[in-house]
Order: structure tokens, then C-alpha cells, then sequence
């Protein structure tokens, strides 16, 4: 079973291959990349209140 990505724009599972890594930088260096829908894909989008 592989690690879901989850979209650090809006917070959604990302299902596509295609994704941004966000590199996150750090003195320790122990924070992980975070990833995000591409620019532009309508599946970013905000999570609604009904939708919680």
C-alpha cells in the first residue's frame, strides 16, 4: 500500500502522477517536501464547509 499525497494548496488527495513538490526548508533538514495539485487543475480547489 503506497502513502497518500495530500495537496498542501487545499488539502485534497492527489490522484494524478502528476503533482509540484514544495520544498520546505529547514535548519534541521527534517521537514519531508510537501506536494500540491499543478497550477491550474481543477481539482485544487477549496474545501467547502458542506464538504467537511
Amino acid at each position: 500500500m503506497t502513502a497518500a499525497r495530500i495537496c498542501a494548496r487545499c488539502q485534497r488527495p492527489i490522484i494524478d502522477t502528476r503533482f509540484e513538490t514544495i520544498t520546505v526548508h529547514s535548519s534541521s533538514g527534517a521537514r519531508p517536501d510537501q506536494h500540491a495539485h499543478r497550477r491550474g487543475d481543477p481539482a485544487c480547489r477549496p474545501i467547502r464547509a458542506s464538504e467537511r
